[in-house]
């Protein structure tokens, strides 16, 4: 992806943190007013993988008039693309990650599908309902390279289409035992030989282990933000160095007493000054070491830098970056979410908030054990341990858009009063800027 020229200091990136976003979060605002609450949750491969994320628009939310468009299903499947498409999530997103959008069936011949991008994946809901002038646009749509993908539900429906159209077939694995799941792995397998098979409503590490056993290659849910009870914990080795880390900062140390700290692992160094130095900070200077670092942003800000080294510290494995990808993205969020709102001076505690949030599924403790070792702030302590305080309902609600718990969605931003507009523009920019930042 190609970099963007910085437009801000690194200071106001600072203080306005959703102003600081890629120009494209920019003409998302431009055509805000077009756009209904958007979440999303990502796709992961057996290795914890990023493969894509999808994509979904809040459904009751009114949205307005669309011009030709003849049903209220239509018009918010067409805001699901142009949310999509017109944001520059694409643009950032670009060919690395797919994007999977669920519409209905019966609208597909009314959708603007052309010049549609390679990593957007449709999945037509409810194959009952297509007619035969339907049938006929799927087929015409793989044939210009549209991926699709089937809900195992439509799989009766499906039957009157050939196989080879699905790209991808889509199992929720809530509605079998384990048994009744590989056997439908199995009969889906043997039915889409082509395709790839996905499962669905993985929520928990027990659900993804039986998935991943029966031969599932993709995996979607929340299974990645639960412990893992089979597991050891993960708190050891440099983790417990950069906790010391985070406490030694906290209180405002000496900067050659932090020097001296992270002088016992250099990765770390390497590491935090490569996030340091990354296009998305737009830094006016680069940052050369850690005292540097310390004098150039302060203590406050080199501790929100210094959370990610917790995610991606020396025992980092493709889950621990898994999860640090979704924390930065959360803490960017729930940041942009609080401005204007939160004092400046609590706004980065939003951030440290939203990384933190992930700990106790890194270190696989209970929350109240991962952040023990950590002296921190007691708002910041109440918004991870008991919900409440005045941090707390913008982390729901960045959980709820994860979740696409649309009610919730709706509840929450209502509660720190954010319009869907608003929300959607941090949303967004939140996972443009992850994306540059972890580039």
């Amino acid at each position: 992806m190609a970099k963007k020229a910085a437009s801000v200091s690194h200071l106001q990136l600072i203080k306005n943190p959703i102003q600081g976003g890629a120009a494209a979060a920019e003409n998302l605002h431009r055509s805000a007013g077009s756009l209904r609450f958007l979440t999303r949750q990502p796709i992961l491969d057996a290795g914890y993988r990023l493969i894509g994320y999808e994509f979904g628009v809040h459904n009751n939310v009114p949205v307005p008039a669309v011009p030709g468009a003849e049903n209220l299903q239509q018009m918010r499947d067409e805001w699901l693309l142009a949310s999509v498409r017109t944001s520059g999530l694409q643009q950032a997103l670009g060919d690395r990650y797919l994007s999977f959008l669920t519409v209905e069936a019966a609208t597909l011949g009314k959708l603007p599908l052309q010049q549609l991008p390679a990593s957007m994946v449709l999945v037509p809901r409810d194959l009952a309902a297509l007619s035969e002038a339907g049938r006929n646009r799927l087929l015409d749509l793989a044939s210009l390279g549209v991926r699709l993908a089937l809900n195992d539900s439509d799989s009766e429906a499906a039957a009157k289409l050939p196989a080879a159209l699905w790209r991808y077939v889509r199992i929720d694995v809530n509605q079998s035992d384990a048994l009744g799941l590989a056997q439908r792995y199995d009969r889906a397998r043997a039915q889409y030989p082509a395709a790839r098979i996905v499962a669905t409503a993985v929520d928990t590490d027990e659900a993804f282990r039986v998935c991943k056993k029966s031969g599932f290659q993709l995996f979607q849910g929340y299974h990645l933000s639960q412990l893992q009870p089979a597991t050891a914990h993960r708190l050891h080795g440099s983790r417990v160095r950069i906790m010391e880390l985070l406490n030694e900062v906290m209180v405002g140390a000496e900067i050659a007493a932090v020097e001296a700290k992270f002088k016992t692992d250099a990765g770390l160094s390497y590491k935090l000054l490569r996030y340091l130095n990354s296009p998305a900070l737009m830094l006016n200077q680069p940052i050369q070491s850690i005292g540097h670092a310390l004098m150039y942003l302060g203590h406050e800000q080199l501790y929100r830098w210094l959370t990610l080294l917790l995610f991606a510290g020396g025992e980092a494995d493709a889950r621990s970056l898994a999860l640090l990808r979704n924390a930065v993205v959360r803490a960017r969020f729930v940041e942009n979410l609080g401005q204007g709102q939160i004092q400046l001076a609590q706004r980065g505690s939003l951030f440290i908030v939203g990384m933190l949030s992930l700990l106790h599924a890194l270190l696989n403790l209970p929350m109240a054990k991962a952040i023990d070792g950590l002296s921190l702030p007691q708002e910041v302590a109440d918004g991870l341990l008991h919900g409440r305080g005045p941090f707390a309902a913008y982390l729901q609600l960045a959980e709820a858009c994860e979740s696409f718990d649309q009610n919730a969605v709706q509840a929450y931003a209502e509660a720190i009063g954010r319009s869907a507009e608003e929300v959607n523009l941090a949303h967004v920019e939140a996972l443009i800027w992850a994306e540059e930042l972890l580039a």
